[in-house]
């Protein structure tokens, strides 16, 4: 049977609006997905950008003396965290917690454990071997970065994270002294941002979970982040 011009010009026309149909309603699911997930990521503290952000090329030198560049962010979901190995409170509190995200992670996830990197705020006191001695008390497969005050301040400006210069606590206001029970007169403190930056297996900056830090809400957030 052969149809109409007309008949066929109604029956195409009948598709295209089909099909029009179809993709709104497929928009407008996934407008609501996206809408419960970042509702359920900021619920415990996490929110995923928009649009990734490129990280400018960077050099810096870990725990091992060895180079660490862009090129090792490639291939791995990673969690980098600002802090220093004199810190005597924030720091210590949220590498204890990525430690027991570490050890929790194979009982409970199938998918590979995030790196996690420790990028110094301290250079000037923070070398290579005083890193890697912090570390092994938490956990020997995290990464610790240090380099130039220079180059990890524009790595850092690229993850959104300001820290200041070395004070000594209740000399003048830093983020260490909202934890007066664990901060005593005269420690060493620098005040720096203590969000924790999500890199993405491109090597982009993807999302950020703010404090405070747990491990049940950072494997939580991850879960949600990388699905």
């Amino acid at each position: 049977m052969q149809l109409s011009p007309s008949t066929k010009l109604g029956l195409i026309a009948f598709l295209l609006v089909d099909a029009a149909l179809v993709v709104i309603l497929v928009s407008l699911y996934l407008v609501r997905e996206d809408r419960a997930l970042q509702t359920e990521l900021r619920d415990i503290g996490a929110t995923i950008y928009e649009e990734p952000f490129e990280l400018s090329s960077f050099s810096l030198i870990d725990q091992n003396n060895d180079e660490f560049s862009n090129a090792n962010l490639i291939g791995n979901w990673s969690l980098v965290f600002f802090g220093f190995t004199s810190c005597p409170d924030i720091c210590p509190i949220t590498m204890a917690e990525l430690d027991r995200l570490s050890e929790d992670w194979d009982q409970n996830h199938g998918s590979e454990l995030p790196r996690v990197i420790l990028a110094t705020v301290d250079p000037e006191s923070d070398s290579p071997d005083k890193m890697k001695e912090y570390l092994e008390d938490f956990n020997k497969e995290f990464i610790g970065l240090t380099g130039d005050r220079g180059s990890l301040e524009s790595f850092a400006d690229e993850l959104f994270v300001a820290f200041g210069e070395p004070t000594t606590a209740g000399m003048q206001p830093s983020g260490h002294n909202t934890h007066n029970d664990r901060v005593n007169p005269g420690d060493f403190v620098i005040d720096h941002s203590s969000h924790i930056s999500v890199i993405n297996p491109n090597g982009d900056l993807f999302a950020v979970m703010r404090p405070p830090h747990r491990a049940r809400d950072i494997a939580e957030a991850f879960r949600l982040i990388s699905q």
